[in-house]
């Protein structure tokens, strides 16, 4: 998720409270001594045996602040709980929704309201189990599972909860549902205290699960709030993620969270680095200093009360999974019924046996009509509900009391697709004769060869291989799913890139609002098999950004702004899209890289005109990537080399400056375009970059002009 995309707050937003609690930032641990009081100490204590465990004396420890060790046992117990936890797919709209979510009863799954604010945006959602890296680094084979909503559907935008129903089956119909398990919800409060710390299992920026180990301290926890809040140093947070106790057990409901501010009100980056804005970093990138999740018994008791009023036949469901046959309560009954040498991660035959609690048996649920959810308890319940019961939105008008009273900001990841104009077979393209050369010269389009033609993509309706956008053209390397080339018209003349004085921002020409970043399009003029799709650029586990190669400020300029947002748009196009590592696109985080010589491009020639050619090389040694597209699992070969040739108009005619660059390039000071020392050591003769494009473009033309 990019960090601009959250709604920021300052600290001192903090609303007071009835019984403000007592903040500790950047506490001392080895100076946390707890003392709670004898009632709450025995209450806490119960906890610690909730699930038939018996308790250690380091986890007494513990409890009473004399020692910050952890059993060995708390990984296993990390190891169980994850099955249950999944990634969250949604769409809004023209919006792609992504956050984390996770089973608390049969069939169940929690998440928030802010995530799922109503049964429609549910429909379009999806569940994703097992998203995690293997021992060896590899991400190993999820399952996917459908919400339905029709079945189940309660929600509260005060409390900041949806529970949704699953699906039985996954969309392969290979796997079922009840071999995740569920977490247990426990209706009663006093799970987590002040000073101690919380675990958070989660999908942050909807990347593969990553677990913030006890690096979050409860700062505020106060009895009459339905919220509590924890600071941390090196974790961010991911909606709708299970906040858990050192017995692994539900605390909260992850809900938002506050980006840290310098005295100047810069935001923080994890680098110790700070910016002015938030443009451009993901939620991961930006210190985190506090969290805010809502507390579970505050959840159940709403819930409990809206199921009684709308799903009666879901209250016993409800009600059993609060009261036990979770996965982490099954593997302790497991473990004490078949010794300790058959502890182990939980698997199929685990989930689908049979409780041993018989006193727990919901025999007396309706049976089954239509679709069903299978419950590891021998029980199947219907999603249709007595008297065809179906879901129908919770009354959310009262807004939500949870950001005016700790000012923090809720972490969805949105994308939505930019303003992107009908009628691409309209478009001109790239044109030769911008630069109005002495003579009526042009400098053309690269040509291809003959085995220049039999690499790159095909226009589905014949006419060639140029991919004609507003201002630029982009020719398709189809094996390899990227561009060969591109070539773009750039007009850096100030007059030229405003309205009446003003110059448009990115939120206005894609039309985007807070809180959600763009999702990049097809180009349904060639074959979908030649372009990589958004997901692997979202699914990448952060590994590349979304690299444009004709930078969309490049070429937003015009007379008018539906002459500049045609251009924007066109540059969310996919097939204009390169993966980059961040160190080596953004400016902002790398010192001196293909960022830098955007923007220096961009400095020097802002009062002229030039013309662009760039393009990845696609050398036959470049390492592979494993990712995901549309249809599922791809393996791609990703460039670790650029090329980039600036053509400008100089006294004597044009001339060609081409540069290829693996990581850094100095910034240029000077008006004029000027190659510096560090540039030189970048700068190659136009022959150079023609070779390594294994004899596909014919840059002859501009070998000519070559500075």
């Amino acid at each position: 998720m990019l960090a601009s995309d959250v709604s920021s707050q300052r600290w001192d937003q903090l609303q007071p409270v009835k019984n403000p609690g007592t903040w500790l930032l950047k506490a001392d641990k080895a100076a946390i001594h707890l003392a709670l009081p004898a009632p709450e100490a025995r209450r806490r204590e119960h906890f610690l045996a909730a699930d038939g465990q018996q308790p250690t004396n380091l986890e007494l420890e513990v409890l009473r602040g004399n020692n910050d060790l952890l059993q060995v046992n708390f990984l296993d117990r990390c190891l169980l709980v994850r099955q249950a936890v999944g990634r969250l797919e949604a769409h809004q709209d023209n919006q792609r929704i992504l956050a984390t979510g996770f089973m608390v009863a049969p069939g169940l799954l929690l998440t928030n309201n802010h995530v799922l604010p109503e049964p429609g945006i549910a429909e379009t959602g999806s569940v994703e189990f097992n998203a995690w890296y293997d021992v060896a680094g590899e991400a190993g084979p999820t399952v996917r599972f459908d919400l339905n909503p029709a079945a189940f559907f309660v929600t509260d935008q005060e409390l900041d909860y949806t529970l949704v129903a699953v699906q039985a089956t996954s969309r392969s119909g290979r796997a079922l549902l009840a071999e995740q398990g569920y977490l247990r919800l426990f209706p009663s409060s006093g799970k987590v205290g002040v000073n101690e710390c919380v675990t958070i299992i989660q999908h942050p920026d909807g990347e593969l699960m990553q677990i913030a180990l006890r690096e979050n301290q409860v700062t505020r926890a106060q009895e009459d709030e339905n919220f509590i809040q924890y600071e941390t140093d090196t974790a961010h947070g991911s909606s709708g993620a299970p906040v858990f106790n050192d017995s692994l057990q539900v605390a909260a409901l992850h809900s938002g969270g506050r980006i840290k501010r310098d005295a100047q009100q810069a935001y923080v980056l994890k680098d110790g680095t700070t910016r002015p804005t938030l443009d451009g970093l993901r939620e991961s990138d930006v210190e985190w200093e506090a969290n805010a999740g809502i507390r579970v018994s505050a959840i159940c008791a709403n819930l409990l009360m809206q199921a009684r009023q709308r799903y009666p036949a879901f209250v016993a469901v409800l009600e059993q999974a609060m009261a036990g046959g979770d996965i982490l309560g099954r593997a302790i009954v497991q473990v004490s019924t078949s010794g300790p040498d058959h502890v182990s991660p939980p698997s199929s035959s685990l989930m689908q046996a049979e409780s041993s609690r018989s006193e727990t048996s919901l025999e007396s649920t309706p049976p089954q009509t239509n679709t069903g959810i299978a419950i590891p308890l021998t029980l199947r319940i219907s999603l249709e509900g007595p008297q065809g019961l179906r879901a129908e939105p919770a009354d959310t008008g009262t807004k939500s009391l949870l950001s005016a009273a700790t000012g923090l900001e809720t972490e969805a990841f949105k994308q939505q697709i930019p303003v992107i104009y009908d009628d691409l077979a309209s478009r001109q393209g790239y044109q030769p004769d911008f630069l109005t050369l002495d003579g009526g010269a042009v400098v053309a389009l690269p040509q291809l060869t003959a085995a220049g033609k039999s690499v790159v993509a095909p226009l589905l309706e014949g006419g060639g291989y140029e991919l004609r956008y507003h201002k630029f053209s982009v020719v398709m390397h189809k094996q390899r799913r990227l561009a060969l080339f591109t070539a773009a018209n750039v007009d850096w003349i100030q007059s030229h890139r405003e309205i009446n004085g003003h110059k448009p921002t990115r939120a206005e020409l894609t039309n985007i609002p807070d809180m959600v970043t763009e999702e990049w399009v097809p180009d349904a003029r060639i074959a979908a098999a030649h372009q990589l799709s958004d997901i692997f650029y979202t699914d990448d586990h952060k590994a590349f950004d979304k690299g444009h190669l004709v930078r969309r400020d490049d070429v937003c300029w015009g007379n008018t702004f539906e002459d500049m947002q045609m251009a924007n748009g066109d540059t969310y196009h996919i097939t204009n899209c390169s993966p980059q590592i961040k160190g080596f696109n953004q400016a902002a985080y790398g010192v001196d890289n293909w960022g830098d010589l955007e923007a220096e491009v961009a400095k020097q020639t802002k009062a002229e005109k030039v013309i662009l050619f760039s393009g990845p090389v696609l050398a036959p040694d470049d390492r592979w990537f494993r990712g995901k597209d549309s249809t599922g699992e791809v393996r791609v070969q990703i460039p670790n080399r650029f090329w980039k040739i600036v053509v400008a108009k100089e006294t004597t005619g044009p001339k060609a400056y081409g540069f290829v660059l693996e990581q850094d390039v100095q910034a240029i000071t000077e008006k004029e375009f000027k190659v510096t020392p560090t540039w030189k050591s970048k700068l190659v003769p136009i022959a150079t970059i023609t070779g390594l494009l294994r004899g596909w473009v014919d840059l002859s033309a501009l070998e000519a002009i070559s500075a």
